[in-house]
This record gives C-alpha cells, structure tokens and sequence, in this order.
C-alpha cells in the first residue's frame, strides 16, 4: 500500500493504512520539515515560529538516534528486522502518538508479552436555586474506570488478562437518607487461556470474578441492593474459541460452572440474585457462549462489546454490554454505555416473571491511555 498524503511532521496516513519503514520514515519526515528553514540565510532573518521548527529538528534527530541504536540492539538478538508498522486511520493528526505506534512496535517485537492501561474519570455537575421558574433540583454525579489488560502471545499459544474497576456515585435531593447514591459499582477480572488447534480455532479455558466493593442502597430506604462482596459471582469454562478476524473471539463452553455468593445475608435480598430464601452459595453447572468483539475504525473511536449467555437448563442468564468511547483529544472523550441483561431466575417482588433490565450512560470526561 502506498500514502496518499503525507504530512510535514508525522505520517498520518489520510485515507488508509500503509506499511512504512522507521528509518526511512523519520529521516523523509525531518527533511520536510527542514524545508521551512531553506529560505533562511542566517540565524537572524528566523521568526520565534521557525526557532521553535528548528528546536523540533534537533529532537527528532535525536529519536531517530535512539531508535537506530534500538534496532542495531535487536539485530544484535538475532532480530534482523522490525516488523511492519500498520499506521491507523485517523481524523486528528497527531505526531506523538504516531512517533508512540512506532516504538510500541519495536518494544512488542522484543517480548511476548502486551500490555496497556486506560484511565478514564466523568463529572456531571448541575445546580438549580430553589425559586427556578421551571423546578427542578440540583446534582452531582462522579463516574471512575481504570481497565487494564495484560496478555501472554505466542504462535500457538495465548493468556489474556483483563482487569476492571468502575466506580461511580452521584447525589439525588428526591432520596433524603443518602446524601450519595452508588451508581456504578463493579470489580471484573477476567483471565482466558487458549491453545491453538488450527489457525483460527482454539481450545480454551477461562474464569471470570465479578464482585461489588460499594454500598448499594434502595432510593429512601435503608435496604441493601448489594454490599462489598453481596454479590460474589465465579464463572468458568471449557471449550473452544474461534477467532475468524481480528477483534472478534466467540466462545462455546459445553461445560460451564457458575457461582453466586452473597455474604451480607441479613441485609441483601437473595432472591434479587438467583438464590432462594435463606441460601447463602448457589452452585450450577451448564453452558455458556461468550462473544467478543472489538472495532477501531479510526483511532479515534473504540467500540468493545461482549455479550454471555448461560443456562443451567433451567434458567438462561443473557448480558450484552456495549461500550463506545470517542477520543476528543489525548486526554478528553466522551463514552455511550448500552447495558440490557436478562435473567430468569430472578423475579422481584410484586412481579410474576422475569424482566429485562436496562441501564444507559452517557458521559464525558478524562482519559487516558497507558502503554
């Protein structure tokens, strides 16, 4: 593939990706840049604008230093060359994060392992005074996520790891025993091993923990809706994975084992959760289908979903969450989270059968990406 264009100071690509090779890259990208200098004789006819053009030259030969005596350190480990940079699509140029694709790609051609971290924090903040022609009242609303990743790639094996906390609280004048109610309240680790059998078929085994850290009351009561640990959930499952494209893993487990525990007993209502008065531990063992699926169609946009389904042959148990988050700039986005989870065995009181539920959040904020 080719570039249709190619910027003075990065190597964004505007419409597609391309394979490009470092040295050539950096070396073509500081000689255009050294172009806006050329109608410059001597170092006192420079403009503030072309001083600071040159103090960027000087730093960019001196990446391209460093990353020349990187890769004379992978030839040295028998590494003879790098591999491939694909550059990604996207509407924001951006020449750090290009410059950071780069060196990501020597460091992953040096070790099997990957790994990366996201940080993101959302404050919603409205004020209303009391004689508001229109009513209304005021609120606070914090949302809290840090998800980091860790995986384990080879060619015929992989161990990924995913680990997730989101915490989030917001403040509601119509509840008059909270001064803060528990929005989001989550702690997921997920881990996931798999040997291949053929290239895009794996047999699998993976374990997932879901628990609460957080109080969680009812609106105006003092019921628990969850407690740290209230619940406890454990699943695990063996069974193959395939992965036709990238992004996408769908998972069929034959043997699938689930467990729920509540700790906190006296204070939340089991039968919210799948158990039966007076039980503490609910044990089941079924199936499970587990899909995943990842699309980056810029870098600018990053949508993951992951959708369960499990049935003990009694009861199914559906979740489909969906997670879009659209970067603004290196340290803003905006997030739309879609949640509909449907579960058969818990029926609430007044109600005759189960129902789905639905939660929705929108929100923007900081973020960060670690790699």
């Amino acid at each position: 593939m080719t570039a249709q264009q190619v910027y003075p100071d990065t190597f964004r690509l505007q419409d597609q990706p391309a394979v490009v090779e470092m040295d050539g890259l950096l070396l073509d990208m500081v000689a255009r840049q050294s172009e806006a200098l050329h109608r410059n004789d001597t170092v006192d006819t420079l403009t503030v604008a072309d001083l600071m053009r040159l103090d960027s030259i000087e730093r960019e030969i001196r990446e391209i230093d460093s990353m020349r005596a990187i890769n004379a350190e992978l030839v040295m480990q028998k590494i003879e060359q790098i591999p491939a940079i694909s550059v990604e699509k996207s509407w924001i140029k951006d020449e750090l994060e290009d410059r950071n694709d780069v060196l990501r790609a020597i460091r992953d051609a040096k070790t099997h392992w990957r790994k990366e971290a996201t940080l993101m924090l959302q404050i919603t903040q409205n004020y209303v005074t009391s004689n508001w022609y229109q009513g209304g009242s005021s609120s606070f609303a914090a949302l809290g996520i840090a998800k980091g990743q860790i995986s384990y790639i080879t060619d015929h094996f992989t161990w990924e790891n995913t680990g997730e906390w989101r915490a989030g609280g917001s403040t509601i004048s119509a509840d008059s025993l909270h001064k803060v109610n528990t929005t989001d309240d989550l702690l997921r680790l997920y881990s996931k091993a798999n040997v291949r059998i053929v290239p895009t078929l794996f047999a699998s085994l993976s374990a997932e923990i879901e628990t609460r850290l957080l109080p969680t009351y009812k609106s105006n009561s003092k019921e628990l809706k969850s407690a740290p640990f209230s619940p406890f959930r454990f699943n695990m499952a063996l069974g193959l994975d395939y992965k036709p494209v990238k992004g996408l893993s769908v998972s069929v487990s034959p043997l699938s084992y689930k467990l729920i525990h509540i700790m906190d007993t006296s204070r939340v209502t089991v039968t919210e959760y799948g158990l039966n008065p007076g039980q503490r531990t609910l044990h089941t063992v079924g199936s499970s289908v587990r899909v995943e699926y990842v699309w980056k169609p810029v870098r600018e946009v990053n949508l993951e979903s992951r959708f369960y389904f499990y049935t003990n042959y009694h009861h199914v148990e559906i979740d489909l969450e969906v997670n879009c988050d659209f970067i603004i700039n290196r340290f803003l986005s905006a997030r739309l989270m879609l949640h509909p989870r449907y579960d058969s065995s818990v029926i609430l009181e007044g109600d005759t059968r189960a129902k789905i539920q639905f939660r929705e959040l929108l929100s923007l904020g900081f973020a960060h990406k670690f790699h």
